[in-house]
């Protein structure tokens, strides 16, 4: 079965400042950017979708450390929610597939700080 991960990019937000790092607002986004999508490599690696779940989408909200811990609980949109309780095999993959994961890897040597913040959503689709 196909399966699709896709990242909004958009949404990678910095937390913590980095201001210390001397970078340029071009060069942090790209350096988030590359934080972003080792993230979404490492999940597509650890994800399997649930045979029977075609055609489904669903965004997953993630906040994580440089060092690739989690920080705190994972969580399906807001708009993702009522879908992913229709979808409790998919949903389940999902989550499988971060606890698998995690703690990401390779996320210092992109530039991470351990201890800076990280938020992504990414979308999963069957």
């Amino acid at each position: 079965m196909n399966q699709f991960l896709a990242l909004a990019l958009a949404s990678v937000m910095l937390v913590t400042p980095t201001l210390a790092q001397g970078l340029s607002p071009e060069a942090m986004a790209k350096q988030n950017q590359a934080i972003a999508v080792r993230v979404q490599q490492q999940l597509m690696a650890c994800w399997n979708v649930p045979p029977g779940e075609t055609a489904q989408r669903l965004a997953l909200d993630i906040v994580f450390f440089g060092d690739g811990r989690l920080n705190g609980a994972v969580a399906f949109s807001a708009d993702d929610a009522k879908l992913a309780s229709k979808h409790p095999m998919l949903a389940s993959s999902i989550l499988a597939a971060v606890e698998k994961c995690v703690p990401f890897e390779g996320l210092v040597a992109l530039g991470a700080e351990t201890d800076e913040e990280f938020s992504v959503t990414i979308y999963f689709q069957s």
